[in-house]
């Protein structure tokens, strides 16, 4: 029996054995799928030296791009990705996409995304927006010619945020049917001025009374084709977009037909060029001056400038003339006082209402009053976007006269344009009589809106003979658009009265 049992007690069995291999392996399993398994010790590791590595670089990375940034204020794409090389983060400049910015590293290789994006260009809904034309060419979804600009120009927008007239990078912010007329800055000697476009367009006056202009009326506009040289039935197309020689330029007209004209936004104003301050010219001794002779001084069409008083109406003819000669630049004309008229008490305009009178009263006549927004009533289309001072503030001159018999005062103050035979020109319209209803010209807001608003309509004779417009600051409800009256061509009258004048462009 003894015997038995120590032969059972022996050893193992071979079910033991068998199970304790089993486990083993199972335990020899785990260990090795934690070690080599998917996302076991092995692949942690790797991924462990992965993220360093991408840091590395990225601080390297960071550090290049602020290395640029301290020594450069304005810094370029170009001049990090030469940065880069330089601290052999890469090798050449294939390494970094110009679209998305991501860098590949040198080896260790790894691809870093997001270090450029403010340097690459923008993709802003203002830069792959397709820019509009702005040559004077007609635009089917404006309705109108499209403002002609050249090299010195920029179409310019309202930004309400900073209260100022701010570049239009897609030349598309005018609108005319929302009574937004098209904006421009010139820079002309390093000073910028401001100018507003006048389009092509036919118009039709219908009368209250039918036969009587003093009862007012409505205007209606139709912008029209640069080639369309017919009007319309009841229509005619206003002669400052004509082409007037055929007729000896006898009703304003231009050399050529064109798209339309810039008129200034502002009166007139002397600045210095040093640091454009505004010049107080109140009297003869510091008004009436050539700015041929005064390389210091400059004209500008800015808002809050004190309007340049004191000239003779020959002075002011040169100066327009001489401001920016490639641009045509010139005094403006009966005809073209009266385009703006026209559209601004049409429903591209004020719509029938009267444009508020410029009011200053301290002696200063500041443009626009000091404060275009604030002021915009005295705005042709009630908003920024309109033309300014064209009712009160200073009396403004235009290039029209009457060639009387009476010269006196035409070579005294006028002969810079007031030509002997009385020959009109496109930059000046000699009037050959001194009946407003005989002697008026078409589309020169004389005749065709006389009395309109209660404005003064007085025409020009051979003591005065020179044409005035928009009427004075004290003048009230007689000042307006439609205000027409005359002067000897002075720049201040015997009764102390200020007299300015307004510059226009045409593109051709």
């Amino acid at each position: 029996m003894l015997e038995s049992i120590k032969k059972k007690n022996k050893g193992i069995t071979l079910v033991a054995l068998v199970v304790t291999i089993i486990v083993l392996l199972i335990l020899a399993g785990i260990s090795i799928g934690a070690i080599m398994g998917d996302y076991g010790l092995v692949d942690k590791t790797k991924e462990a030296k992965n993220d360093v590595e991408y840091s590395q670089w990225e601080e390297k990375i960071e550090a290049a791009i602020m290395e640029v940034e301290n020594r450069s204020i304005n810094t370029t794409l170009e001049e990090i990705i030469e940065e880069l090389i330089n601290k052999n983060i890469i090798d050449d400049s294939s390494q970094v996409n110009s679209e998305t910015g991501a860098i590949t590293t040198n080896e260790p290789v790894y691809i870093i995304e997001g270090k450029l994006d403010d340097y690459l260009e923008s993709d802003d809904v203002e830069e792959v927006e397709e820019i509009e034309k702005a040559d004077g060419s007609w635009s089917d979804e404006k309705g109108v010619n499209t403002p002609a600009i050249k090299d010195n120009m920029e179409l310019v927008k309202w930004d309400e945020d900073k209260q100022e007239f701010v570049t239009d990078k897609t030349n598309s912010s005018y609108d005319y049917n929302k009574q937004q007329w098209a904006n421009a800055k010139i820079t002309v000697d390093g000073i910028e001025s401001y100018f507003v476009w006048i389009p092509r367009y036919e118009y039709k006056i219908t009368y209250n009374t039918p036969g009587t202009p003093e009862d007012g009326g409505t205007i209606d506009i139709k912008f029209i084709k640069t080639s369309q040289t017919t009007a319309d039935d009841g229509y005619t197309i206003h002669p400052a977009f004509r082409d007037g020689e055929s007729t000896s330029y006898a009703n304003g007209e231009w050399d050529s037909e064109i798209p339309g004209i810039w008129i200034g936004k502002y009166e007139s104003s002397l600045v210095k060029k040093s640091d454009q301050s505004s010049v107080i010219t109140d009297d003869i001794d510091t008004g009436n001056i050539l700015l041929s002779d005064h390389t210091d001084l400059a004209l500008a069409v800015q808002e809050g400038k004190y309007a340049w008083a004191g000239l003779t109406i020959g002075n002011m003819y040169t100066n327009a003339i001489n401001y920016a000669k490639a641009l045509n630049s010139h005094m403006l004309k009966n005809s073209e006082w009266g385009a703006v008229a026209y559209l601004s008490w049409s429903d591209y305009g004020r719509a029938g209402t009267e444009i508020s009178v410029n009011d200053n009263s301290q002696g200063d006549f500041l443009t626009a009053e000091g404060d275009i927004e604030a002021n915009s009533n005295q705005s042709t289309t009630g908003n920024v976007y309109g033309i300014y001072d064209m009712s009160g503030g200073n009396i403004e001159y235009v290039a029209g006269y009457y060639n009387g018999s009476t010269r006196e005062f035409l070579e005294t103050n006028g002969s810079s344009f007031a030509n002997e035979g009385g020959k009109s020109t496109r930059y000046a319209t000699a009037y050959t009589g001194d009946t407003t209803e005989t002697d008026y010209k078409k589309g020169d807001a004389t005749y065709e809106t006389k009395g309109w608003n209660n404005d003064f309509s007085y025409f020009a004779y051979s003591d005065n003979p020179f044409f005035v417009r928009g009427g004075y600051y004290y003048e009230g409800e007689n000042a307006g658009i439609f205000n027409f009256s005359r002067n000897r061509g002075l720049g201040i009258s015997d009764s102390g009265g200020h007299y300015t004048f307004r510059v226009c462009l045409i593109i051709d």
